[in-house]
């Protein structure tokens, strides 16, 4: 090891160096270029703009890491059709159904603390919010819902096919859980069947709020994305005149067309669906709670074992869902789709993790572009040709 003094001294002479070098640069130069400039992958990015084609959107970006290291990211086509303007890495998307992914976190970050408990009741006079929403008494089954329900989509009701969450948009938060809570009864006890449900995730951003005593915006920002440096990661607006700097345009196809604006309040539904953000900035989150040894989590084993678990009752769709991700052994994922989006999220036991978001997304069934791009995650993830460079662009 060196000592002290000769560190110091090897120190000046570097600066001396670099004093010369700048007094002899002009203002007009060009900086030099980064030494981990990153390397285009052709066959990545081949795949990326055939999906891009195949699936008719104007624009794409896309984000993985490896080992905690951001290896590579790219934009593709447009960020704005009317302009020209491309999709560049620092392109800002709604991220639509990705940012239950987040609110899961900050969950269990309050779990963590000591601040909640994952079989806590939700409503009732135990319960975390109280009966400080709807009308007493409350309908059958209502008292008996558990932050875990919420969690992981076992409500009893209040499901993808009736879901408050999209009811009349100018309704406010209170205004729409006081309804649900007065109007729309639970089919099902809570904990017995699946229903993916974007209203739960409404309520358990007012439960950070109620918790933490701050707002659902705020706690998420200080606990969690300023803690990683995700910087560009904030609520969306719903108008174009809301267009944020760096934030692409939103089209539509078929019956999506006329809904790509206007169509729902992303401040109101903030914990389901209402995070923009980049993809690097999402796997600045992800390698934060990803359980794995390359890079500090914010969550401790106990948090990410519970964030990760599922139950008997949370399989939908063919999936076994935690805590808003979907866990299948190594596997954790979750995707995002509404009128204008697409985005997804999903991070790997072999130290792969993926981002990638849209501004469009396939019409009339959606999940036909999400089933496209799992072939570009099973690609990247598995195939050991890929020439990933030693770099880290975090």
């Amino acid at each position: 090891m060196a000592t002290i003094t000769t560190t110091f001294r090897t120190w000046l002479s570097v600066l001396a160096v670099v004093l010369v070098l700048a007094s002899c640069s002009k203002d007009n130069e060009p900086p030099l270029e980064k030494e981990d400039a990153q390397t285009p992958i052709a066959e990545v990015d081949q795949r990326m703009e055939k999906f891009l084609s195949d699936n008719g959107f104007p624009g794409v970006s896309l984000a993985v890491s490896k080992n905690g290291k951001l290896v590579y990211r790219k934009g593709y086509g447009l960020a704005d059709k009317e302009s020209g303007a491309e999709v560049t890495v620092d392109s800002r998307f709604r991220i639509a159904s990705v940012s239950k992914l987040i609110t899961s976190a900050a969950v269990m970050k309050l779990i963590q603390d000591g601040k909640l408990s994952i079989n806590q009741k939700v409503f009732g006079t135990s319960g975390i919010l109280g009966t400080e929403y709807g009308t007493q008494p409350y309908k059958t089954y209502v008292t008996a819902i558990t932050l875990s329900d919420l969690l992981h989509h076992t409500i009893g009701g209040w499901g993808q096919d009736n879901d408050p969450a999209f009811f009349d948009k100018n309704l406010n938060t209170t205004d729409v859980i006081n309804w649900t809570l007065d109007h729309q009864a639970l089919s099902k006890a809570p904990g017995s069947a699946f229903a993916y449900s974007n209203f739960g995730y409404m309520l358990l951003a007012r439960i950070i709020e109620k918790t933490s005593g701050i707002s659902y915006e705020q706690y998420v920002k200080s606990e969690l994305l300023d803690q990683v440096g995700a910087e560009k990661t904030t609520i969306a607006g719903a108008l174009l005149a809301d267009r944020q700097a760096d934030e692409v345009k939103y089209y539509g196809q078929g019956g999506d067309t006329n809904y790509v604006y206007d169509y729902t309040q992303f401040t109101r539904g903030n914990g389901a669906m209402g995070w923009l953000s980049t993809p690097t900035d999402l796997l600045r989150f992800a390698n934060a709670v990803d359980g794995l040894p390359t890079r500090p989590d914010l969550l401790d084993a106990n948090a990410i074992a519970t964030m990760t678990s599922t139950t008997p009752a949370s399989i939908g769709w063919g999936w076994h869902f935690g805590c808003g991700w979907v866990v299948e052994g190594d596997e954790w994922f979750w995707w995002g789709s509404l009128p204008g989006t697409f985005a997804i999220l999903y991070r790997n036991g072999n130290g792969i993790c993926i981002a990638a978001t849209a501004n469009g997304r396939r019409q009339p069934t959606p999940e036909n572009g999400l089933n496209s791009f799992i072939g570009i995650v099973n690609y990247i993830t598995f195939d050991g040709g890929i020439p990933w460079q030693d770099i880290d662009q975090f």
